[in-house]
């Protein structure tokens, strides 16, 4: 029985590209000043401005750390130690991924006010939400870029340009987004904006902070002065490296590849709607990233699915997770306005490289089986 993984957003495999650069930049530490050193510091600066330029930013923008989580992390709590916000009331949508919410929740612990704000049942934040939930002492905004679970794109440019207007600080998480779809942060008028490479076939253990010029923050990991004193510790050059080879090769084949995805996400969801017909597609009338598929399974607990599914070879991820036997429903659904049930019933399948059209039938036939299975249980 074939393979077939259908669970991108969760992490993708390493391009041959980028192992290669990984090999070659394995071994210095790029703050040293022998021939080891300058070699290892060329691949990260190589790596910063392969990832600028597609961005769009200036390299001494960005800062490397270990990580999407990281980057979130230094962005909100680094913007909240900095002593230069005007407020301590922060505005957050919902349904961000935990390394937003964990970081929120611990400023809300420490005496931060937080207002947080539900996406329509479509799955996007509107801008009057955001706008009619800031303060005069709202110092601090963050909306996701692409929804983790659901793919449903945020409008983050308007978002951006009226925190700006208000003179509110923009966070966003574009971890989900980057090669799936445009990242932009000066066109979204952010001031702090996390990636990952792994989500775009580099490895695991590496991310970036886009950070504007001039936007308030504070180091997080002190030690040595790297990543302009912003990060310390020892770069992981040959991560950085692989993750620059992994944006070249994205900067170059993004627009074909989002076109050959939303084909093969599209044809997954008719052939499953052929087989399953009470399913329900989450998100669907909203703008979302093209390797995304979020369905609803009526009478179909999604840990079960996942497991069945695991069965026949074909690995997705739930919309709940099972934890010491009690099934967690998605927050990102519940935040929607979906029911628990929905929340509790629902799978993501996520496509990107090694991904064909000829694996969309037996994959389909496969989820059609586990359902039938599932539901007799």
């Amino acid at each position: 029985m074939s393979r077939h993984y259908f669970d991108h957003n969760a992490t993708t495999p390493m391009l041959p590209e980028a192992v290669e650069a990984y090999a070659r930049a394995a071994f210095g530490n790029p703050s040293s000043l022998h021939w080891a050193g300058r070699a290892a510091r060329a691949a990260v600066e190589d790596a910063r401005e392969m990832l600028a330029g597609w961005l769009g930013v200036s390299p001494s923008e960005i800062v490397f750390c270990a990580g999407g989580t990281e980057a979130d992390n230094l962005a909100l709590l680094g913007a909240a130690d900095s002593g230069k916000l005007r407020g301590r009331h922060i505005v957050a949508a919902s349904f961000e991924h935990p390394a937003v919410l964990e970081a929120i929740g611990k400023l809300a612990a420490g005496g931060w006010d937080v207002t947080w704000v539900d996406p329509d049942l479509d799955g996007v934040v509107r801008p009057a939400a955001v706008a009619a939930a800031l303060r005069p002492d709202t110092a601090l905004a963050t909306v996701m870029a692409a929804n983790n679970e659901t793919g449903a794109l945020q409008p983050v440019a308007e978002i951006g340009a009226l925190l700006r207007e208000r003179g509110v600080l923009f966070h966003c998480d574009a971890v989900q987004a980057l090669g799936k779809s445009e990242v932009r942060p000066r066109g979204w008028q952010a001031d702090y904006v996390a990636l990952s490479a792994h989500k775009i076939n580099g490895p695991k253990g590496v991310g970036a902070l886009y950070v504007r010029k001039g936007a308030p923050l504070a180091a997080r990991s002190l030690g040595g002065p790297q990543e302009r004193k912003l990060r310390g510790g020892t770069e992981n050059a040959p991560g950085i490296a692989a993750f620059g080879a992994a944006a070249a090769w994205w900067r170059g084949h993004a627009d074909a590849e989002r076109a050959r995805l939303a084909i093969l996400r599209d044809g997954l969801a008719e052939a499953l709607k052929q087989r399953i017909p009470d399913l329900i597609v989450n998100a669907e009338p909203a703008p979302r990233i093209p390797n995304t598929l979020n369905l609803t399974l009526p009478g179909c607990r999604s840990d079960l699915m996942v497991m069945a599914l695991d069965m026949r070879e074909v690995a997705v991820s739930a919309g709940s997770a099972c934890a010491s036997g009690a099934v967690q429903h998605s927050h990102v659904l519940l935040s929607m306005g979906l029911g628990k049930e929905a929340a509790s019933t629902s799978l993501r399948f996520s496509l990107g490289l090694g991904n064909t059209l000829e694996e969309i039938r037996p994959c389909a036939d496969r989820v059609a089986e586990a359902a039938v299975a599932v539901r007799g249980t």
